[in-house]
């Protein structure tokens, strides 16, 4: 299973706010202006990321920190061919604004499906100019029975393609590229040639060992 890293920086729009002085008065005996319904708060994060980067995640991987959706997300970067092949295979959940970003060594039509894994899983697809080139939610499948081989079992599994070349995927936790906002054709803002930096310099790295 694979995994791209997508990010995307939202423009808030900023309104002006009216001094008090400019306010008016209500009339003698008119009833007090009706209370404005507050916003909803933001649902407080119980899983907050840590204020220092980790260099490397608890599988040994590298962090890096992207913004999608106006929101900071924690990505383990894959970059080796054990990596990717690996991607989130084997977790038992994909934490609150972490996930895995993948990078491939050149650009090609991609497919990614669901081998060894235990909860639902988001992918955005993401070409060399940041463009998202296709994004689903890939669902878990009944795991490899004992009397199934491996590759009967591989065989039955549905692939998620890209659709297009794309050079990265992003797998977030199932409903996350809905909530924030990335579809098809959006745009992820990110300084992908220091992505692609730290992804040679990886792949220098395991070469090595």
């Amino acid at each position: 299973m694979n995994t791209l890293l997508i990010a995307a920086i939202a423009v808030m729009g900023l309104g002006t706010m009216v001094p008090p002085s400019a306010q008016p008065t209500p009339a003698s005996g008119d009833a007090p202006p009706a209370a404005t319904p507050a916003a909803s708060a933001k649902p407080a994060d119980d899983d907050p990321l840590p204020q220092q980067i980790p260099n490397l995640s608890d599988a040994g991987l590298p962090v890096v920190r992207l913004t999608l959706g106006a929101e900071p997300f924690d990505l383990e970067l894959a970059a080796t061919d054990a990596a990717i092949t690996k991607g989130l295979s084997g977790r038992d959940r994909v934490r609150r604004h972490r996930g895995m970003l993948f990078v491939m060594p050149y650009s090609r039509e991609l497919g990614f499906w669901m081998v060894d894994c235990l909860v639902p899983i988001d992918i955005a697809y993401v070409n060399e100019q940041g463009i998202v080139t296709a994004v689903h939610t890939m669902k878990t499948e009944p795991p490899q029975r004992a009397d199934e081989s491996r590759g009967a079992y591989e065989v039955r599994l549905p692939r998620y393609p890209s659709g297009a070349k794309s050079r990265y995927a992003i797998e977030l936790a199932a409903g996350e590229f809905a909530r924030l906002g990335i579809a098809k054709g959006s745009e992820i803002k990110v300084d992908w040639q220091g992505v692609n930096t730290v992804a040679r310099a990886t792949r220098v790295a395991g070469s090595k060992r």
